[in-house]
């Protein structure tokens, strides 16, 4: 064969598979899905939402008041305001201007009832906005305090917005379900991405620090937050071994979990993710969020994912 029909033949197969990304692309975001997938990832989400802004409730009101133990000026500092780079303008909360107890804890009742509705599906796309909308109310208030659920529950609560799936508790997809849309499917797939995100850049955190590569990661968790495991010893096999399988449960399922052949070994290696979390951390909503994110992996039928 020529030089010349071997460049051919490769420019060729160079634009049939750019093609074929385009319209895998395509069908990725804007295919048809069931109303009922996003319903689920929508109760699930609006789930531990609600347990999130239960436990808001203990402390909020007294931690972030004008007067409370973490007050406006000490709030200020730790957000940054006034000093460049550090993100501050971004971190715009209500419980800066309005700063007395009762408008604390009217923001966690808020947040509350709005979840507690988007689970129900009441209020359709404004009950998860306003949850989201609470949620990070607390949280630009004081990020030190906060814990890493609150965002993964922010960024489901916030795509959810763009359709929050069916209301009716019949989830069973039919032969002839006519609820499918393509704004469902897109739903899905924002939250699909996020968790994919969410995964790089937690190994890549831990990666950049060295305890988890000498293996005394889990020692620090057990220490800092007191998980049911009790203080664990940084040169025992098991501190070592819970280190690392914290870190390949991680890579395991941000291998396995786009891939339908293998999502439910992935959504099985977040689980067991989220037991060690619990185990050795303690941090329950944590784990609970990481499941309802990463539960949008997992349709319950192919007829819930539908070309228009």
């Amino acid at each position: 064969m020529s030089m010349e029909k071997l460049r051919v033949e490769l420019l060729n197969d160079w634009f049939a598979s750019a093609k074929n990304f385009s319209s895998q692309w395509d069908q990725f975001w804007f295919a048809s899905a069931s109303t009922a997938w996003i319903a689920r990832v929508r109760v699930a989400v609006a789930f531990v939402s609600v347990m999130q802004f239960l436990v808001d409730g203990f402390w909020v009101p007294s931690w972030l008041a004008g007067d409370g133990w973490f007050d406006l000026e000490t709030g200020r500092y730790f957000i940054g305001e006034g000093i460049s780079e550090t993100g501050s303008a971004y971190r715009w909360s209500l419980l800066f201007p309005f700063s007395s107890s009762w408008f604390a804890l009217l923001v966690v009742v808020v947040g509350g009832l709005a979840s507690l509705a988007t689970m129900l599906g009441v209020g359709a796309k404004l009950s998860p906005l306003i949850a989201w909308a609470c949620l990070l109310t607390i949280h630009h208030r004081a990020p030190w305090l906060t814990t890493p659920a609150e965002m993964l529950l922010a960024a489901g609560l916030i795509y959810l917005v763009i359709d929050p799936g069916r209301i009716a508790w019949d989830w069973r997809p039919t032969r002839h379900d006519r609820q499918i849309r393509v704004s469902a499917n897109l739903a899905v797939r924002c939250i699909q991405v996020h968790s994919l995100v969410w995964l790089c850049f937690s190994i890549a955190s831990m990666l950049q620090q060295q305890v988890w590569w000498n293996g005394t990661a889990v020692t620090m968790m057990s220490r800092q937050r007191g998980g049911y495991w009790g203080i664990i010893e940084g040169t025992s096999w098991l501190g070592q071994g819970a280190t690392v399988s914290i870190l390949a449960l991680q890579f395991l399922g941000l291998m396995t979990l786009p891939r339908a052949s293998s999502v439910a070994l992935g959504y099985l290696a977040m689980v067991v993710l989220a037991g060690l979390i619990v185990v050795f951390n303690g941090d329950w909503m944590y784990a609970l969020a990481i499941l309802a994110l990463t539960s949008a992996w997992v349709p319950r039928s192919a007829r819930e994912i539908t070309s228009a």
